[in-house]
């Protein structure tokens, strides 16, 4: 909804903007997606650093915080970039294969945290991304087969109640608010399956008849 949201302001002019000063031409798509990927993995690996080392608590979260930021952050430079190069295939899978590994391997590091606690609460968080990104591609690659969506995108991006900027406030949220982690992810992990009932609501509504 966020990201839906944005693309109606200001704020997208001046964010293309900026990265067409600053990274078109400089970096593709591609590697920006690669370099998000890494920068996450970081990330992960530190948030789950954060619970060994007590003494540096603190310190530990505030590095995680900005890491994690960080990755998502140029996860929406490589898809600004890709429109300016021309989307491909390959770079829209990737995109997509590297947006849920980070997602994956932040909630895993969260769950390592506390385990006995938060090990429910990871699994339904996994499973409730697994069936909502099968019906995002289930539902957008039956539109581009049937010549429903018109754009020149490679992969039809559908609206959503959790989009990827819900989703990186979410983990900001769950990895600063240690103690509210266990409500944080089921709360998380039912919006994301809500997300998945109104893609399936929206595939009834194009796909009745």
């Amino acid at each position: 909804m966020i990201d839906n949201w944005l693309s109606k302001t200001k704020f997208k002019e001046l964010y293309e903007k900026f990265v067409r000063k600053f990274f078109l031409g400089k970096v593709s798509a591609n590697q920006l997606t690669i370099i998000g990927l890494i920068v996450g993995l970081i990330g992960s690996f530190l948030i789950f650093l954060s619970s060994l080392l007590e003494n540096l608590l603190i310190f530990m979260i505030i590095i995680s915080v900005s890491i994690v930021s960080i990755s998502f952050f140029i996860d929406t430079i490589d898809g600004s970039v890709a429109r300016y190069e021309g989307p491909t295939i390959f770079g829209g899978i990737l995109d997509i294969f590297c947006d849920r590994l980070v997602e994956i391997s932040v909630i895993i590091s969260i769950v390592s945290s506390d385990a006995l606690n938060l090990i429910w609460a990871g699994m339904f968080s996994l499973a409730a991304i697994i069936l909502c990104i099968s019906m995002f591609l289930i539902v957008g690659s039956i539109n581009k087969r049937s010549g429903i969506e018109t754009n020149s995108k490679v992969i039809t991006y559908q609206t959503g109640l959790m989009e990827r900027s819900e989703t990186f406030l979410f983990f900001l949220a769950i990895i600063i608010l240690i103690p509210w982690r266990l409500i944080l992810l089921w709360i998380f992990a039912v919006l994301v399956f809500l997300t998945a009932i109104l893609r399936l609501r929206d595939a009834y509504k194009l796909f009745k008849k």
